[in-house]
């Protein structure tokens, strides 16, 4: 999900290259059928909750309002601690 909202991706969406290169780094040649299906699973399942959807006639996604409210969300639970959140309290 971090990679998907990654601000580079904003405006212009991001694709199965940019996300794999991301993920995996540089791949050996015998490895990059494999990764790119896997990679393939992922944004199906994020486009089927609502987090990314397919920019019409491209091979590019862009995350959608709810994936965006979602990730930050997440995110900020994700770096929460206890010593911060009794701090606000």
């Amino acid at each position: 999900m971090e990679a998907v909202s990654r601000g580079e991706y904003l405006i212009a969406g991001c694709r199965n290259r940019d996300i794999r290169a991301i993920l995996f780094g540089e791949p050996a040649p015998e490895e990059l059928k494999r990764q790119s299906g896997k990679v393939t699973r992922l944004l199906r399942l994020l486009r089927a909750h609502g987090v990314i959807a397919k920019i019409a006639k491209t091979h590019r996604y862009q995350l959608t309002e709810k994936g965006r409210s979602s990730i930050s969300a997440l995110h900020a639970a994700r770096n929460a601690t206890t010593e911060r959140l009794m701090q606000t309290a």
